[in-house]
């Protein structure tokens, strides 16, 4: 009878525990990442600096300072492009998912804080572009961010766990497939900046690229 009661109490409190851990709202974890993506976009125009012009010779000509920012502005372009990607993908994810609980939370954590890194890993692309480091660097940053939105996609639908039931598993196993996109490009990148570095950042147009084939197909 003891066995019994306690069986009961033990039922009523993980209970009450499953509703506790949905008491964080989903809404919460897009607002915050709004925020962050947004902060993270602005971060990347900080790598775009010219000389002082007290600092350079009379016969100094603007142009020509500008064009040697060209590679700045394509890694800005780039990994501006990028966290739009990234942006569109979390809001589109959240377009589904419902609800959230403490181990979701911690995965939507986990990808804001490499997400806030991508400005700093673009920063250390731009100043040393040919260095194997530095591209195998915002390579892994990218990886980490692509792997942890599968993740993300992952758990959330297993079981359909934190989703409407009346999703389609053709759809989410689609949705999964696609998400493999950033982690397979990274991998090519990592292998390009070990190889010839200069062109590791250039693997990456392949996101945008075929990220606009499947959109059209």
């Amino acid at each position: 009878m003891a066995e019994e009661k306690k069986s009961a109490a033990e039922r009523k409190y993980e209970k009450a525990e499953k509703k506790v851990e949905h008491w964080i709202s989903s809404s919460r974890i897009q607002a915050l990442a709004d925020g962050v993506f947004a902060f993270a976009m602005t971060l990347l125009v900080l790598n775009l600096i010219l000389p002082d012009p007290i600092n350079l010779p009379p016969e100094a000509q603007l142009n020509q300072l500008l064009v040697e920012q060209t590679r700045a502005f394509f890694n800005y372009g780039l990994s501006f492009i990028l966290l739009a990607i990234f942006w569109t993908v979390h809001t589109q994810q959240f377009h589904v998912i419902k609800a959230t609980n403490s181990t979701h939370t911690w995965i939507n954590l986990m990808i804001l804080m490499f997400v806030v890194l991508i400005p700093f890993s673009t920063s250390v692309m731009a100043d040393y572009p040919n260095d194997t480091v530095a591209n195998a660097l915002f390579a892994a940053n990218l990886f980490i961010v692509g792997s942890a939105y599968f993740l993300n996609w992952a758990y959330a639908t297993s079981k359909h766990r934190l989703i409407d039931k009346d999703i389609e598993e053709r759809a989410i196993e689609i949705a999964k497939r696609r998400s493999l996109l950033t982690p397979a490009v990274s991998i090519i990148a990592l292998v390009v900046a070990f190889i010839a570095p200069e062109y590791a950042a250039l693997t990456f147009l392949l996101i945008p690229i075929v990220s606009v084939i499947i959109s059209r197909h």
